[in-house]
């Protein structure tokens, strides 16, 4: 991680990597959405500037766990429903955070906290648990 000020932002390295050149990818784009969000100086946080990231980033969330979702079933992945969860009650919660925003209560310092730590731990605790089971039906992803 590298501080923009008194923000870490995401930096990819290859310890939140699961294997697959695709999702590893898409997970890099969601920590630039979020990274941007760092960038917002909270004295001067206009919400439709967060609505717009905010926005960018759920619908691109949406996409990437479509095809997340769509290599857990091909593997028959045994946590899917539950990981499916995880990624509805995500896309939930940033749903209400753009609300949030646009009446201007939500702080971009704690919302860019929440989503960094929530980056990090769903990757690092959730995601690596469907990492043998790709790497299963792809060599290249052990």
């Amino acid at each position: 991680m590298t501080t923009l000020g008194q923000t870490k932002l995401i930096l990819w390295d290859d310890s939140f990597s699961v294997g697959e050149k695709t999702l590893d990818k898409h997970h890099q784009h969601l920590a630039q959405l979020i990274n941007q969000l760092g960038g917002i100086d909270s004295n001067e946080i206009k919400s439709e500037e967060m609505v717009d990231i905010l926005s960018a980033l759920v619908s691109y969330a949406e996409y990437h766990f479509q095809h997340e979702e769509e290599l857990m079933a091909q593997v028959e992945y045994h946590e899917l429903e539950s990981h499916r969860q995880e990624h509805i009650h995500f896309c939930e919660v940033v749903s209400e955070i753009c609300y949030g925003a646009t009446l201007g209560v939500i702080s971009a310092k704690e919302l860019f906290s929440y989503l960094t730590r929530w980056w990090r731990n769903h990757i690092l605790l959730e995601d690596m648990k469907y990492k043998p089971h790709l790497a299963a039906i792809s060599p290249e992803i052990a």
